[in-house]
């Protein structure tokens, strides 16, 4: 159809008006007016076969650069492959924008192939749904497409950033043919119609800013809890850590665990180790930052304590215990908070005392360093300040808290910890590197072979992309639960839950056309990570250890503290 080509046309340079830097193709036919005119555009796109991959190279991409990204696919069961990675982005705060081709009204509802309700597929988890509906002629009609697809992509920005999908029924003939000379005009001209869409910003009330404040000033203990977030509000934590005496605790998810400290902010980077340990003095007030903190100690230890929450657009209040819960973008709140808290001598033993407990902390990791954490620590040491830092779930994005120290040289995390699966961790690593900057991906064997078909995306890549599978044997996060292999039949835990893959990722990545390497010291991981990064494409490191390591790690440390 003709007027098709025009709207198709007008679709995707909305799309780039708003704000969409990239857009993901997934083949198919359907969706053929939209994917000839992406062709026909100068907007960078990619195309990944797999949907569920495309989903999360999205994922990885929106969230390495904040911007938009756009999915587009063919009708049917297509786009509901984006479902997890539009699950993460939703909980994590992530733009996606899922354009999804259609067949039209005529064809739903009676058995036509590759047709399915496709109206709100992604429920709650979407910040907006549009049915653009079957193309119209006229000026009007393609204005309000075109106000429709702003809407959306604006939702998908903020207040509360998320996915949106804007469905779009097609008909056939679906193949590019040019369009009457009138609706030719009228596109172009609303395609070269200047169009602002600026990002909707959520911002904590001054009633909220006061409130808070007092309750932070009026505690003699403060300690402050940094969780998942894509802040970059380092410099108005430290002015709020200063202004009210408090100790810093920050996970490196937080994105305010790496980079520089005045000496005047005292710090614990072994936290979750002190908190297991049972000696850390008693704050009388916590400020939770972010999300929900990873740490295996955290909840015991935020239950007993009052907790006030600052968080961007989500609501982080696991336990609903919390005193306040403010949200707004982190740096301004941060800022406005340290602010209105009056400056006055505090006593600082309470700070000198984390100081040792952490000093002492790092002396017993040191010692007690076995080869699950010594492997992540060289792996992440030997990444250049300047590269990305992939985190995948499950024991890397605890074991790096407990091995590698903050401070130092600023660096970028990325992680899944919105909805904290370990699906599509390949794939989004992948998009993040998409973006032209190294990367580095820490994941589990698990982790691994859950995304190993995401390597044909990887392979491809034209920024260095390192992968060190850290491969223990299985899903070793359960060694650590409540739950014990006696409780169960023979042979039970590992087959239901540390679910060993038995795979080689060696010889996975070469079928895929990745690089591989083989470390299995400390010494040959960093050597394989820095060579890595400074080579276009993916290599996959291969780093068996111990089963049982980051166990024995763990206990050792948390043991020595507690004096037992």
């Amino acid at each position: 159809m003709s007027l098709q080509t025009a709207w198709a046309d007008l679709i995707v340079a909305t799309l780039a008006s708003c704000g969409v830097e990239m857009i993901v193709i997934s083949p198919g036919s359907r969706s053929t007016p939209i994917a000839a005119a992406i062709a026909r555009s100068s907007l960078a796109h990619e195309v990944i076969i797999d949907e569920r991959a495309a989903g999360f190279f999205a994922l990885g991409r929106a969230r390495a650069t904040g911007k938009p990204v756009a999915l587009v696919c063919t009708s049917g069961t297509a786009p509901a492959h984006y479902y997890p990675s539009e699950i993460e982005a939703s909980e994590a705060g992530v733009p996606l924008v899922v354009v999804s081709a259609d067949r039209p009204s005529e064809l739903q509802g009676c058995g036509a192939p590759q047709t399915i309700d496709q109206q709100r597929l992604y429920g709650g988890f979407a910040r907006a749904f549009v049915d653009l509906g079957a193309p119209e002629v006229g000026a009007p009609a393609m204005r309000a497409m075109r106000r429709k697809i702003a809407q959306a992509v604006a939702a998908s920005r903020g207040p509360k950033p998320g996915p949106v999908q804007i469905n779009v029924p097609l008909r056939k003939p679906l193949e590019p043919t040019a369009p009457p000379a009138d609706v030719a005009a009228i596109a172009k001209r609303l395609i070269d119609e200047p169009l602002f869409a600026p990002a909707p910003a959520l911002r904590a009330s001054d009633d909220a800013i006061a409130h808070v404040a007092s309750l932070i000033e009026n505690a003699e203990r403060p300690l402050i809890v940094c969780g998942p977030s894509r802040s970059d509000a380092r410099d108005a934590l430290h002015d709020l850590a200063i202004a009210c005496g408090a100790v810093v605790c920050a996970e490196a998810t937080s994105n305010l665990r790496f980079g520089p400290r005045p000496a005047s902010v005292a710090a614990c980077d072994a936290f979750d180790l002190v908190l297991a340990s049972r000696r850390a003095p008693a704050p009388d007030l916590i400020v939770q930052i972010g999300g929900e903190p990873s740490a295996q100690a955290w909840a015991p230890f935020a239950a007993a304590t009052p907790r006030v929450v600052i968080a961007d657009a989500r609501y982080p209040d696991a336990d609903s215990a919390a005193r306040a819960v403010i949200t707004g973008e982190l740096a301004d709140t941060l800022a406005r908070l340290a602010t209105a808290i009056p400056k006055r001598d505090r006593d600082r033993s309470w700070q000198d005392a984390w100081r040792a407990l952490d000093a002492r902390a790092w002396i017993e990791i040191d010692r007690a360093i076995t080869q699950e954490p010594a492997a992540i620590r060289a792996a992440i040491t030997a990444a250049p300040p300047h590269a990305q830092l992939a985190i995948g779930n499950s024991l890397p994005v605890r074991v790096i808290d407990q091995a590698v120290r903050g401070g130092g040289a600023a660096r970028t995390i990325l992680s899944q910890r919105g909805a904290s699966g370990i699906d599509g961790l390949i794939a989004s690593a992948a998009g993040a590197a998409s973006g032209g900057r190294p990367t580095l991906l820490v994941v589990g064997d698990v982790s691994f072979a859950h995304d190993s078909a995401s390597l044909q995306i990887a392979r491809a890549s034209k920024a260095p992309l390192a992968i060190v599978v850290i491969d223990n044997g299985g899903g070793r996060i359960f060694d650590q639960l409540p739950l014990r292999p006696d409780q169960l039949p023979d042979g039970a835990f590992a087959r239901m839950w540390t679910t060993p893959p038995s795979l080689d990722p060696i010889a996975i990545a070469i079928a895929y056309g990745a690089r591989a390497v083989h470390a299995t010291d400390p010494a040959a991981i960093a050597s394989a990570t820095a060579a890595a990064l400074e080579r276009p494409g993916a290599t996959v490191i291969h780093a068996p250890v111990a089963p049982d390591s980051a166990l024995t790690f763990r206990r050792a440390v948390v043991a020595a503290l507690s004096g037992e």
